[in-house]
């Protein structure tokens, strides 16, 4: 259960580290001069973040390339405030696709299709889409990640999660128990989508109740900063 378990995660992270690469490479340079042109408005600033971050599906990636700018003086340090709170909130884009889409079809039904036109994409040079068909395999790969992840999630039982379990019904302290072990999870996956991906599952299936599934979620959108922190130790 606990290779299965890595094997799912695996494909899952490739799935969004391969469609992540394929949108930026297929719209790096377009992304660019949108940031540099779209960061003058605070509002359009966060807006400017969240529609970048929920196309490339990495805030990560949004907020190095923001401090990356700031670095290099394209703009200034107020206005990639605003991006970088808009990234935290496009990354949450996943967790709405999860949530809506995940449980109520067989996900595997999108997934191979959107696989398949990838390779096709990527395989036939000609016609120059290499970028666009790895942005499709790793999306489709992402979609059977989480088909995988939920069937494996199931076969977890009361005794294999008692330590979660124990951490549970302890009201103030458990949600802030659930806040730490979120960031703890993103942090090591280094992806908050990944670990929020992880938690609505286990939750729909019953492992972790919805109060301390929630407080692991904000934790995940904390933890997920980590990249900003790094970015910006340089």
């Amino acid at each position: 259960m606990i290779l299965q378990l890595f094997g799912s995660l695996g494909i899952l992270l490739y799935g969004m580290q391969l469609m992540s690469d394929g949108i930026q490479k297929s719209a790096g340079q377009s992304l660019h001069k949108v940031l540099g042109l779209m960061t003058s408005n605070r509002i359009f600033a966060v807006l400017t973040g969240m529609l970048i971050t929920m196309i490339i599906q990495s805030s990560g990636a949004t907020t190095v390339m923001v401090v990356s700018f700031v670095n290099a003086g394209l703009i200034t340090l107020p206005q990639s405030i605003g991006v970088i709170f808009g990234a935290n909130i496009g990354t949450t884009i996943t967790a709405w696709i999860v949530a809506l889409f995940g449980f109520n079809f067989k996900i595997s039904a999108l997934a191979i299709p959107f696989f398949g036109l990838g390779f096709f994409l990527t395989f036939f040079k000609k016609l120059k889409k290499q970028n666009l068909g790895e942005a499709f395999m790793g999306f489709g790969l992402l979609f059977l990640g989480l088909d995988f992840l939920s069937k494996v999630i199931p076969t977890v039982n009361a005794d294999n999660i008692g330590f979660l379990s124990a951490l549970t019904g302890n009201g103030v302290l458990s949600i802030v128990i659930g806040v730490i072990a979120g960031i703890i999870l993103t942090v090591l996956l280094h992806s908050s989508s990944a670990s929020t991906a992880i938690i609505i599952t286990m939750s729909y299936n019953g492992i972790l109740p919805w109060e301390f599934s929630a407080a692991m979620v904000l934790g995940s959108n904390i933890g997920s900063t980590i990249d900003a922190v790094l970015a910006a130790i340089g």
